[in-house]
């Protein structure tokens, strides 16, 4: 197709945007709606994907070593947790000795009469660490084990918590591919009757330029610029109506998570994905405003 005619297709597909102003701004609001739910739902999924990453990050490997354990056993499990902090697999620890222990202990009971034949010395000193990447707890916990001063009936992760987390997120996952599949069918169905009755009201032009001699890719070239710009402007509008209710909502939720003393779980703000939900919007937009237009067009241009 020469260059002149993409030019005479864009133009003309513009000029019926704006001669059709009632039928654009309804197929434009019906991509902003959709766009609109679109956003909410994947800046929902983002939000909930951060926040089970952080709680993951946040689970501590619990290792206590035995009672008995000596200076030098004691050593090599430090030294251990330190080679792999070097090696970025370990983010921080914490050790706990065996005084704190005690203290811990004594000051979670209410009756001291409880600690009655428990010494400093019954006690055991632990390790609390953090690791990098969450799965690779079981390779972690393999290899401390091997070591002789640690009690390998005492290694915990909270790795049915961790289980739960991942079990959410693949189900939230799912959810959110079938809504975004729902909506993009929706849309699409929408606006491709909403474009199918700009075609019936120019159904004497078509059958023109047909008599004339115009090839049906020439008669579908205008309506089909059509849905790309409506879902480029619907895109568009939807993006700032987007940004505009999350950083409202943002700023509300983030409020109320603190007063609920719930502040490790974080509504993130909008700039850091703005770019990437623009470019997202834009795709949907084009997509949902092209197919729409060609399947009008398919259906219901009988020429």
């Amino acid at each position: 197709m020469k260059i002149r005619t993409i030019k005479l297709l864009a133009k003309e597909g513009a000029n019926n945007v704006v001669k059709n102003k009632l039928m654009s701004f309804a197929s434009m609001m019906t991509v902003v709606v959709a766009l609109f739910i679109l956003g909410i739902v994947l800046l929902m999924a983002i939000n909930i994907t951060s926040n089970i990453e952080a709680m993951k990050r946040d689970l501590e490997l619990t290792v206590f070593l035995n009672v008995n354990a000596t200076p030098y056993q004691r050593e090599e499990v430090v030294n251990f947790v330190e080679a792999k902090k070097d090696a970025g697999l370990i983010s921080e620890y914490r050790i706990e000795t065996k005084e704190q222990m005690y203290e811990n202990i004594k000051n979670s009971l209410e009756d001291e009469s409880l600690l009655e034949g428990f010494t400093v010395e019954n006690a055991a000193e632990s390790f609390y660490i953090k690791l990098v990447d969450p799965n690779s707890s079981d390779a972690i916990i393999s290899q401390i084990s091997e070591f002789g001063g640690v009690n390998k009936n005492a290694i915990g992760y909270g790795k049915e918590e961790l289980d739960k987390l991942e079990g959410i997120l693949k189900i939230f996952n799912s959810v959110t591919i079938i809504v975004l599949a729902v909506l993009m069918i929706i849309s699409i169905f929408l606006i491709s009757n909403t474009i199918k009755l700009t075609v019936y009201a120019r159904r004497h032009q078509i059958e023109i330029m047909k008599y004339i001699g115009a090839v049906d890719s020439f008669i579908r070239g205008p309506f089909i610029v059509e849905g790309f710009i409506l879902g480029l402007l619907g895109a568009a509008v939807a993006f700032l109506l987007t940004s505009q209710a999350y950083t409202l909502l943002q700023k509300g939720l983030n409020a109320l998570l603190t007063n609920l003393n719930l502040s490790t779980l974080r509504i993130m703000p909008f700039s850091p994905v703005a770019v990437r939900m623009f470019i997202i919007y834009a795709i949907f937009g084009i997509v949902i405003g092209g197919v729409g237009s060609v399947v009008s067009v398919r259906k219901h241009l009988n020429v």
